[in-house]
């Protein structure tokens, strides 16, 4: 997927010379958003080769870590910019567009190809019980603020952070039992293969080495990219006069995670649905219960205070989207007609925002 972006590597030296010659401008936000996405899926390489040479477990967290990392950098210059409700509209934006339009796509293509696609049940159910958790976690602040129109804001903050924690350290365990737990039956087996490894440890370890030093450096350059592109984000909503509520929902997810998404639906076309499913749903599910949390913490650290109070436009649509997935996810396959029914309610759910 990576070969297929290269050509949008121009963009970068593009997008810096309009920001600093035309700050704030609709250029330099195109720019700087065809810039970001071929760094994500840069990113995204760098740390699947990083799994791959460290193995699963520590590869398995510096995955989970980078996973998220463009959306995490972009939400908090917006953060820091006083854009709090782009930043939950962009929350609620990955998580509509991994469970509907990613998941829709993959279901809808390879239904073509392949009629009707089979998947793992028990996965399905792991996953449909974490996405009610972060149901949950938004959905309880919500009706907690509607329900009471005493409410003060203090409690408010301190019921997000209260919430912000329990879904961090459920995530953690979550992680902890699949890197740990899940991998010692795996140690087993590789006893009998440990002489192997010291004719190539030193060259393993340049190689890891090297690879965190690109990542790193691309990390840089999308921070650079994404504070270039939430500065211009004004600029864009006066040229086309839409909301920065659309901008968050539909826009900036499509930047940040096109090279995983189109990834997500090659896979599907390769009859590996549950591995498109992994990435579509395990997407919605760290940005759920890590990236919400974690963004929360550090409002409140550099001095804007994010909530986890999200409107209620918001908070339905991610339930509605849930419990359709949840329907589908009972069967245990899937056909092209039930990907293009998803597709259907992601582009109903982004007219309405569109019109908010």
């Amino acid at each position: 997927m990576l070969k297929k972006l290269k050509v949008l590597f121009i963009f970068i030296p593009i997008s810096l010379a309009l920001s600093y010659f035309f700050d704030a401008s609709l250029y330099s936000f195109i720019t700087s958003a065809l810039a970001i996405i071929p760094l994500a899926a840069l990113m995204s390489h760098l740390t699947d080769q990083l799994r791959h040479l460290l193995g699963s477990s520590w590869g398995g967290l510096i995955n989970v870590s980078f996973g998220n990392a463009t959306e995490l950098i972009i939400s908090v210059f917006a953060i820091y910019d006083g854009l709090l409700n782009v930043v939950k509209a962009n929350i609620t934006g990955s998580i509509l567009m991994n469970l509907l339009l990613v998941l829709g796509l993959s279901f809808f293509l390879g239904g073509l190809k392949y009629q009707r696609q089979e998947f793992d049940k028990l996965l399905a159910i792991t996953n449909s019980v974490m996405l009610m958790l972060a149901v949950i976690g938004m959905l309880i602040p919500a009706i907690f603020y509607y329900g009471s129109a005493k409410i003060k804001t203090v409690v408010l903050g301190r019921l997000s952070i209260g919430v912000g924690l329990v879904l961090f350290f459920t995530y953690l365990a979550g992680l902890y039992f699949t890197l740990v737990f899940h991998e010692q039956e795996k140690d087993k087996r590789k006893e009998g293969e440990e002489r192997k490894e010291k004719d190539w440890q030193d060259y393993n370890y340049k190689r890891i080495g090297k690879k965190i030093f690109y990542l790193l450096l691309t990390t840089i350059l999308i921070a650079v990219e994404a504070n270039i592109l939430v500065g211009s984000i004004s600029a864009l909503q006066e040229h086309f006069n839409i909301s920065p509520v659309f901008i968050g929902v539909i826009i900036l997810p499509i930047i940040s995670n096109t090279a995983e998404n189109l990834t997500a639906i090659k896979m599907a076309r390769e009859n590996k649905i549950d591995l498109s499913i992994t990435i579509a749903v395990g997407s919605s599910i760290q940005v759920a219960l890590f990236l919400v949390p974690l963004l929360i913490f550090i409002s409140h650290f550099i001095g804007q205070p994010m909530n986890i109070l999200f409107n209620i436009l918001e908070i339905s649509s991610i339930v509605l989207s849930v419990l359709a997935i949840n329907i589908v996810y009972l069967q245990g396959k899937s056909n092209w007609f039930e990907g293009l029914q998803l597709i259907a309610a992601y582009l109903i759910i982004a007219i309405a925002f569109y019109f908010a």
